[in-house]
């Protein structure tokens, strides 16, 4: 699986970044990098299903509710959690399963940056 994820550059130094800094820039970021356009498709279905009128909320609104969804809504937060654990090999989840609670917090941070920056 990792074979297939785009390459995110970032210098990572075993030195200076904790284990869980490492496993982040090493598989998280790439793994969310490539689920980027379904993520993006499945926030888009959510907007739609709430009925939001997402065309006419200022971008100050569009920045709330991103980060209401992605923090709140138990639903969207697991199914963006199971999107990027669904691509990790079994080394991978097994390091994901000793911290699964830290590794979730991250890759719901690094979601609602990246659907941020498509805002």
């Amino acid at each position: 699986m990792s074979k297939i994820r785009p390459l995110v550059n970032i210098e990572n130094k075993s030195e200076i970044h904790l284990e869980k800094e490492l496993f982040q820039n090493k598989v998280i970021r790439p793994v969310l990098k490539m689920q980027h356009d379904i993520i993006v498709k499945i926030f888009n279905i959510y907007i739609k299903k709430l009925a939001t009128d997402w065309d006419n909320l200022k971008k100050s609104k569009k920045i709330q509710f991103i980060d209401n969804q992605l923090s709140k809504n138990i639903q969207l937060k697991n199914l963006v959690i199971g999107i990027v654990v669904g691509q990790l090999d079994e080394t991978e989840i097994d390091e994901y399963i000793i911290h699964s609670r830290e590794y979730n917090k991250r890759i719901i941070q690094m979601s609602i940056q990246r659907l941020l920056s498509t805002v």
